[in-house]
């Protein structure tokens, strides 16, 4: 047992550490105000309300309530005692800290978990060995070879193989009187009916899978002899120390790069994953054969700002990229791409056959957004001359374009429709307002954040007349729940409260062509207000509520009881109008990312020139 810490010890760990250096290697974090944030790593979350104060050396997040200093971090994050944390963190900044206060390593995990642990070590050094050192390991090695993995690579995946050869494995931990229990626990064996083990991978080549920490805790094993009887990769069967779900083939190598570049590759296969490593793509991952779960995602989310999906070129693979871009819009903050290889490829076929710089190069400028890669699959199997086929192309893509608040974005994809179907943007403007309309409906707007995250107000934004508060006549009292908004939607509903009160805001706006409102219920009440009044209403709330779809009204409703002076006030008016428009910079910079790498994918260097300018330029706006 480690000794008790002393004080002055402890003190000179935390002067040497900075808190941002190690939480950011965990958590993405960016500088809003004094503080930073991100999206808190011990709960599920999409707005950051997680924060780290440098100068105070602490971090809090507001929504779990989760707070301390640098030891507290890692004891949260990692399951660690407090003399491990400390450990932890002098190992990272380079700290003396003596033996007798260091922890005997292991000691936490259970004797089940240190005993399956070692014997996965112990057989992957077995495999290993065999692959590479005996006569019965040359047919896989060649094969290996074969499909261009180096004997490099081999050494850095840790790859071997088992041949069909009896019990093998069996035979060599039996000799060493390795526990029965253990062994029948330890998924490395099928157990027959009267109690019998055997090798569960015989004949195939055995790919490690590793934990975030790099300890080997399951194998694939790939049969090297296909028949039709058996399937052409086996997984490890869930043990005490293996989790499917919470397992990335590759994540313990790649973590690094992942959180040095920002962005993370999401590939199909291991075989992909290891070819892309061999082409330069060092932060690769793959998750273990299923869709990616929510706790592969909480690693990556915690390491990355971008996530690109490159899945086989061919049907099912596009088919199975749809399907993965659906969920990670869904549940995931990371910005999304998409890689297409071209020739229906998968990646591993590619860099075989293409070459790595050629890989690399279609990864880095072939990145389509989701919505670009959802019109392009739309397109699939349509004859765009026929009528029917136009409208209802058209149909489907106005729907996804229907999903997106950026203005920016809408005319974009708006752009390409046109193109692609002959119609005109006006009409197909016209005929998205009907769509988002008709949408906004079965998608209310979320409202509220976190209490007390980055861009939120301290005081209540919402302060509605207590009049209209339904009186509690029960025994208990009542407690009003004040949701809280971010700065922009708090721009947004002061905006169309003026706007509802006052005509020349209305004119203000009218006259303004590059405004826009950020989210799509807050746009189409201002489009249906000034519609209301083209046909001739006057300017009643109780009649537009009548006017607008049902599920609109409670939020306009929200909005006009907003406690604010009834006087228009033209500063409070550019206020909102400052924030709504850094918004709209954020958006002009994002978008004139996307069309730079468009750009360069076409080899238009005279339109890249210019973009690049642009990019430059936006940046410099929002400094």
């Amino acid at each position: 047992m480690a000794s008790k810490i002393p004080e002055e010890v402890l003190d000179d760990i935390r002067r040497q550490t900075n808190i941002v250096d190690v939480v950011g290697q965990y958590v993405q974090l960016k500088k809003a105000g004094k503080n930073l944030f991100g999206t808190c790593p011990f709960h599920d979350e999409k707005t950051p309300s997680f924060s780290v104060n440098e100068e105070k050396q602490i971090f809090h997040c507001f929504s779990c309530g989760r707070g301390g200093n640098v030891f507290k971090f890692l004891m949260e994050m990692e399951q660690l005692s407090f003399p491990e944390a400390v450990a932890k963190v002098a190992d990272f900044v380079g700290a003396d800290l003596a033996s007798t206060f260091r922890p005997v390593q292991g000691s936490r995990e259970s004797s089940e978990v240190v005993a399956l642990k070692q014997l996965y070590e112990e057989a992957s050094k077995l495999f290993k060995h065999v692959l590479t050192s005996t006569v019965a390991g040359q047919p896989a090695l060649d094969y290996l070879h074969q499909r261009d993995l180096t004997d490099s690579l081999i050494e850095t995946f840790d790859i071997g193989f088992l041949p069909n050869q009896g019990d093998l494995l069996l035979t060599f931990f039996q000799n060493r009187e390795i526990d029965y229990q253990t062994l029948r626990q330890s998924g490395l064996f099928v157990e027959t009916q009267t109690g019998k083990l055997h090798d569960r991978f015989s004949g195939r080549v055995m790919f490690p899978i590793r934990n975030a920490q790099g300890a080997v805790i399951a194998f694939s094993g790939r049969v090297l002899q296909a028949t039709p009887d058996q399937p052409k990769y086996l997984n490890s069967p869930e043990t005490p120390i293996f989790n499917k779900r919470k397992v990335l083939f590759n994540f313990d190598l790649a973590k690094a790069t992942i959180h040095q570049d920002k962005r993370v590759y999401l590939f199909e296969g291991f075989m992909d994953v290891i070819a892309a490593f061999s082409a330069g793509i060092q932060n690769g991952v793959a998750s273990m054969g299923t869709s990616l779960t929510s706790e592969q995602l909480s690693l990556l989310t915690h390491q990355a700002q971008e996530l690109v999906v490159c899945y086989d070129g061919d049907q099912p693979g596009i088919e199975a990229m749809k399907r993965a871009i659906g969920l990670l819009g869904q549940h995931s903050t990371l910005e999304l791409g998409v890689v297409v290889l071209p020739s229906g490829a998968d990646p591993d076929e590619y860099v075989r056959q293409f070459g790595a710089e050629q890989f690399r190069e279609t990864l880095q400028k072939g990145v389509e957004t989701p919505t670009a890669f959802e019109l392009r699959y739309l397109k699939q199997g349509l004859n765009l001359t026929n009528e029917k086929d136009q409208l209802d192309y058209v149909q489907q893509a106005l729907a996804v374009v229907a999903q997106i608040d950026s203005p920016l974005e809408i005319e974009v994809y708006l752009k390409q429709i046109e193109e692609t179907s002959g119609i005109t943007i006006d009409t197909l403007k016209r005929q998205l307002q009907t769509v988002r309309v008709k949408n906004v409906t079965s998608q209310p707007l979320q409202q509220s954040v976190q209490r007390g995250g980055p861009d939120s107000y301290d005081e209540p934004p919402m302060l509605v007349d207590e009049a209209a508060i339904p009186v509690n006549r029960g025994n208990a009292p009542q407690q009003r729940q004040v949701k809280r908004l971010s700065k922009i939607e708090h721009a947004e509903q002061e905006i169309l409260h003026m706007l509802m009160r006052h005509e020349d805001v209305r004119l203000q706006l009218e006259n303004n062509a590059d405004f826009s409102f950020v989210h799509t219920p807050y746009q189409l009440i201002y489009e249906l207000w000034r519609a209301y009044l083209d046909e001739g209403h006057v300017a009643d709330i109780a009649g537009f509520t009548t006017y607008i779809p049902d599920d609109l009204q409670s939020l306009v409703i929200q909005i006009d009881l907003l406690a604010l002076p009834e006087e228009a006030n033209q500063e409070a008016l550019n206020d909102c109008l400052y924030v709504i428009g850094q918004n709209s910079v954020q958006e002009q910079l994002k978008m004139a990312k996307i069309a730079l790498s468009e750009a360069r994918k076409l080899g238009n260097q005279d339109e890249e020139f210019r973009l690049t300018l642009e990019v430059i330029r936006l940046i410099g706006k929002m400094q």
